[in-house]
């Protein structure tokens, strides 16, 4: 929750960062905060242009229509979308006399699921309430750090009752905020510090304001080791070298508002760097409103306006951020979403991948498999194992993609006759390029050479290497029933050098766990490219 005018050019953490994303001269008035965190101006205005609007902005039942009126096309991308809003403050007045009407316009548009937030007691309080009308609504309870001076065990025991409530899943907000320092820093650092402890011991994670203090944040979860319980850098505004260290402490960065703003090219480098496994949408609402809203009341129904940012950030549909981002929030808030159990096919950026077995002679401790089984949004934990026509009853047409790729949770090779007969038909209905990504021990469990055969119908294969000897792929990998399996799956690299042109090694890059340079080393001497993939910690 931001509570100060957006005006960070001046602040000592955007000395990291040339970016400027205060509101537009004619807005700055709106978002000036009073110490409570509203805006008299903002209301003001918002209320006067009710009042000058009546005759066109109100439907029976006082619903208020007009500020939507310009994002009618956002009403016809709803379908099949589900978003969820991680950071929303519901229980603010100014949403008192239509709240209801604020969660159906965002379910509207696909917003399907909102976090409310408290920021103190009151309104922790209101924000279950609320919660307990709306099934789609949940809560997250704590003391933002403006209001901690005011904080004391009494109440905070009050707020221990408050997280035993089922709708309950996040403590928050709560954190620092030294731009306004509206409550002492000493104050400050010792509630963040204690409420950081109730969360754990109530195993809640966290949702964290932070606000020129970047370094104490980091280092007060740090020592706290608030890791265990994982949380989400609510509204990141930071740099690439502060995303990355809040990301190694296993936290999500909340994109908002201000990824959408005209001046805020850095932040959206930022969050083009940062893994889509590793981002919620928000709104912060009713403040920061999205482009090209900003000056109006924020709510939920605007955050498909930072959900496009996103989604062209990183390449990919609406559909799939929704997908990936809800899975982030069912994951660290331990929402419960039906996802479609047991997918064979799942789409990223412009690519099929086939998903035929979950069988495997590798254990990769990083592996999907041994986690909750979601990858890039789909569950890919298979009931049963699909047939050829199963397969193919899901693509509608193979010339669509760029690429068609043999890739699960499992080695394809291990189902080895399937897997030919589906990329048959493929071929047959015009599919540009099929390939194959493999752990390169298809020889051995096939009991024969599969690459002449393989080499007929895959234009290209991506080897795993994952070790750069013997004894680290052991390690890694363990692998079951085979001897010396870098060995063979070293050998299935050299001889597929004579059956593909294009061919890639790839590892998994574990950070400070795995050395991808011998991996990497080894493609070399092999006159093979190598592509190193980023591990990014879900589970």
């Amino acid at each position: 929750m931001h509570k100060s005018s957006m005006d960070d050019s001046h602040n000592k953490d955007s000395q990291n960062s040339s970016e400027d994303i205060s509101p537009q001269i004619n807005d700055r008035e709106i978002y000036k905060k009073t110490v409570k965190g509203r805006s008299s101006n903002w209301r003001s205005r918002w209320n006067g242009n009710k009042k000058k609007s009546d005759h066109i902005s109100k439907k029976e039942g006082n619903e208020i229509v007009e500020e939507n009126k310009e994002s009618e096309e956002n009403k016809n991308i709803s379908d099949d979308l589900f978003f969820v809003d991680s950071h929303a403050h519901l229980s603010d007045s100014i949403f008192r006399k239509d709240r209801d009407d604020v969660i159906k316009r965002a379910n509207n548009v696909g917003v399907s699921q909102i976090i409310g937030i408290g920021s103190d007691y009151e309104s922790c309080v209101r924000t279950i309430k609320i919660a307990r009308s709306n099934s789609n609504v949940y809560a997250a309870v704590g003391i933002h750090p403006h209001d901690v001076k005011k904080l004391n065990h009494g109440i905070l025991k009050k707020i221990k009752k408050l997280i035993d409530d089922p709708k309950v899943v996040a403590v928050g907000e709560i954190g620092l905020d030294y731009y306004r320092n509206n409550s002492p820093v000493k104050a400050q650092k010792f509630w963040f510090r204690e409420q950081i402890k109730m969360a754990i011991k109530s195993k809640m994670p966290l949702i964290i304001h932070c606000r020129d203090a970047f370094d104490d944040v980091y280092k007060i979860l740090s020592e706290e080791n608030a890791s265990k319980v994982g949380g989400v850098i609510h509204c990141f505004t930071g740099n690439w070298s502060i995303a990355k260290k809040f990301l190694d402490l296993d936290f999500y960065l909340g994109a908002a508002g201000p990824v959408t703003f005209s001046k805020s090219n850095e932040l959206r480098e930022v969050f083009k760097k940062v893994p889509l496994e590793r981002i919620l949408l928000e709104t912060d609402c009713p403040y920061l409103t999205p482009h090209p809203n900003r000056g109006k009341r924020n709510e939920p129904f605007y955050m498909i306006e930072t959900a496009k940012v996103l989604a062209e950030l990183h390449g990919i549909k609406l559909k799939e951020l929704g997908k990936i981002t809800t899975t982030n929030n069912s994951r660290l808030f331990r929402i419960h979403n039906s996802f479609k159990k047991g997918v064979f096919t799942y789409e990223h950026k412009n690519n099929l991948y086939l998903n035929i077995t979950n069988k495997c002679s590798n254990s990769c401790f990083f592996c999907g498999l041994i986690g909750d089984g979601l990858f890039k949004g789909s569950n890919l934990i298979l009931d049963q194992e699909p047939s050829i026509s199963d397969v193919m009853e899901e693509i509608v047409d193979p010339s669509f993609y760029e690429e068609i790729v043999f890739s699960g949770f499992g080695e394809p090779t291990l189902r080895l006759d399937t897997m030919i007969g589906i990329t048959k038909l493929l071929k047959q209905k015009g599919a540009k390029k099929i390939r194959l990504v493999t752990n390169g021990l298809g020889n051995v469990t096939n009991g024969k050479d599969i690459l002449p055969e393989l080499s007929d119908y895959f234009d290209a294969i991506s080897i795993s290497l994952q070790a750069g000897n013997s004894e680290s792929y052991e390690k890694i990998c363990k692998t079951k029933d085979i001897k010396d399996p870098f060995f063979e799956v070293k050998n299935f690299i050299i001889k597929a050098r004579t059956f593909f042109q294009d061919i890639e090694v790839t590892a998994v890059n574990l950070s400070g766990i795995t050395d991808n340079s011998d991996c990497m080393k080894v493609a070399d001497d092999l006159e093979i490219s190598f592509r190193s993939q980023e591990y990014v910690h879900t589970n």
